[in-house]
């Protein structure tokens, strides 16, 4: 009789089992349909969020330029007033200012070397004053005649927006850092005039890679920042005028080739130029207004020089009607950098105002002021490049008919150099141009700039100044940081156990107490089973009231030695399709030493992902 009563218990138990698992199918067929669902919208929102942060960098793009060129009418009053001696005045006033707002309101996010950080390690947040600060304290010192760029107050707007908006919007850390790419990238895309260069730059700057970012969200935002600034400046939206040149040649690609390495050389020399000034003024003990003001000074002393250098020379800069006068070396240069394109400056002048601009950025900037070290590479690139240009001509005329192709490449050699952003140079440089007819020589000068400049270091401008700081950051190298962690290092050493001979009742008092789902079953020291709370719950009120944990329990479950790494732990799990494991005594398999579930693997994922980081190992994983 109690042997047909157990079958028939266990025939329903079978039933009950068969329907538990048609109907666990059918909701997990549910899930993973409802889960691609949740993506494919998440995408769709995360396009639209994109979009929005391009329409709202390009917005920032054309308030900015327009704002820098109000500062520098006003600043410009000065010397027409009281002539040279006023250029010498109003960069020391930019630099008080910016000096005394950095002071005053110390941001955690200056400049794109801060951006890079934020998306690396702080999961893309950036404080939205921090962007407001550094976006007014750049417009003075640019507008005041500052030797720097407004790429990069532009381009950590744009960053701060989009972080902004993932922030309120209280997004998740990929999303986060997508915007930001987005922000960045659309900002630099509507200063030039570039929506794909935009776009690499974001993307070879922060991620290092296209397949460890949603890249679409990231076009459609440059494209977006690109077409609000078109629609605003017209023609004008382009920074660089040049006539089209042609490779007619291919013996040129050798002395393309020649001056990508003399640049890989040049942009290091550059970036120890720029760090050493940014160092010495540092070790001045004072005010960091006072030192903003100092640097400022020293670079309208500068370019009282540059101005007595023009009229020696004979320069002429090519001005625009957004772009009004300043000497040479002063603001982002862009007058200079036309002209040289243009064919309109001379061998020396391009030499003299090409090494002058180093020394006034790295004062400017190197003091405290605000703005990017972009167009001021562009300038350098554009002034020396032209120099080889005469120099090929000179020596090789039948195979040289456009010197000035040289100014024109040798902008992306430089900026490919101290940058190592490659792909970025070759692309933005014929977009800003509108010249696609020099794509070999971009390729073999850029890429050659590139391969010596980073064997001779690694870092870039922009990475540099974080080492300097003890983070290292590293572009596009992927280590699995799992395997640099043991399940000894993060297990739970003392876990909530159940004993066997414990009632489902008390043991589910427990569990209602700890909100844990599943437990191990210790009976002194030894490791007999485990139970999921779910199972014992259900068991307990399909059972009788006096059910014991051990009649439930699972005496298979996943164990691990505490030498494993949390690389191995997590694939056994998805192996197992479990999300807990028992870390053994190596000397004894049924002695528990400790516990792991899946959210300590993923705290020891991001834990070593941190380290990792910091100590320049990594700087991005694929989401």
């Amino acid at each position: 009789m109690t042997k047909k009563v157990n079958r028939f218990k266990n025939g329903l138990k079978s039933q009950k089992f068969g329907v538990f698992v048609l109907s666990h199918l059918t909701d997990q067929s549910n899930r993973v349909n409802g889960i691609r669902y949740f993506l494919k919208q998440q995408q769709v929102k995360l396009y639209i969020l994109g979009s929005l942060t391009g329409a709202i960098s390009g917005c920032i793009a054309v308030v900015f330029r327009y704002t820098i060129f109000g500062i520098t009418q006003i600043f410009s009053m000065i010397p027409q007033s009281i002539g040279i001696l006023g250029w010498v005045i109003i960069p020391a006033i930019g630099g008080l200012i910016s000096g005394i707002l950095f002071s005053r309101y110390p941001p955690e996010t200056r400049a794109i070397p801060e951006v890079m950080e934020s998306y690396s390690i702080k999961g893309g947040k950036i404080r939205p004053q921090d962007s407001l600060i550094t976006t007014v304290a750049a417009a003075v010192s640019i507008g005041s005649g500052g030797s720097c760029g407004r790429e990069g107050p532009i381009a950590q707007l744009g960053a701060g927006a989009g972080s902004a908006l993932a922030q309120r919007l209280k997004l998740d850390r990929k999303a986060t850092r997508t915007l930001l790419v987005c922000g960045l990238s659309s900002g630099v895309a509507a200063t030039f005039g570039a929506p794909l260069g935009g776009s690499l730059f974001g993307i070879e700057i922060l991620v290092g890679e296209l397949t460890a970012v949603s890249i679409v969200p990231v076009i459609l935002a440059s494209v977006i920042g690109v077409a609000i600034a078109v629609g605003v400046f017209g023609a004008e939206t382009a920074s660089f005028t040049a006539p089209e040149f042609i490779l007619t040649n291919y013996a040129e690609l050798i002395l393309f080739f020649i001056m990508g390495l003399a640049f890989g050389i040049l942009s290091k020399y550059w970036v120890k130029i720029f760090y050493w000034f940014s160092e010495a003024f540092e070790r001045i003990k004072g005010a960091k207004y006072g030192i903003a003001a100092l640097g400022g000074l020293l670079t309208g002393i500068v370019a009282a020089a540059v101005i007595v250098l023009e009229g020696v020379f004979e320069y002429q800069g090519a001005f625009t009607g957004v772009t009004p006068y300043v000497p040479a070396i002063m603001g982002s240069g862009y007058g200079f950098i036309n002209a040289t394109l243009l064919g309109t400056v001379s061998i020396v002048a391009m030499i003299t105002f090409g090494l002058i601009k180093m020394l006034a950025t790295s004062l400017t900037i190197g003091s405290g002021g605000g703005g990017g070290v972009f167009a001021p590479t562009l300038f350098i690139g554009a002034g020396i490049g032209g120099a080889f240009g005469y120099c090929f001509e000179l020596f090789f005329p039948e195979i040289v008919p456009f010197p000035m192709a040289f100014a024109l490449v040798g902008m992306a050699a430089m900026f490919s150099g101290a940058a190592h952003v490659p792909v970025t140079c070759i692309v933005m440089t014929m977009e800003m141009t509108g010249d696609y007819g020099m794509i070999l020589p971009l390729m073999i000068a850029v890429s050659s700039s590139y391969i010596l400049s980073s064997a001779i270091s690694p870092d870039s401008i922009y990475t540099e100044k974080l080492r300097r700081k003890g983070v290292n950051l590293k572009q596009g190298v992927y280590l699995d940081a799992l395997r640099s962690v043991t399940a000894s290092q993060v297990m739970t050493r003392e876990p909530v156990t159940l004993r066997p001979d414990m009632l489902a009742s008390e043991a589910l008092d427990m569990i209602y107490d700890t909100r844990h789902t599943k437990f191990p079953v210790v009976l002194e020291k030894k490791i007999l089973g485990t139970v999921i709370a779910e199972t014992l719950e259900k068991c307990w009120h399909d059972e009788e009231e006096f059910l014991k944990v051990f009649e439930v329990m699972d005496a298979d479950f996943l164990k691990v030695l505490p030498d494993t790494t949390i690389d191995e732990v997590l694939h056994r799990m998805l192996e197992r399709d479990e999300g807990h494991a028992v870390v053994v005594d190596p000397d004894d398999d049924s002695s528990m030493i400790g516990f792991l579930t899946k959210t300590d693997v993923l705290r020891a994922y991001e834990s070593a992902i941190t380290e990792l980081r910091m100590a320049g190992k990594v700087s991005d994983l694929v989401p």
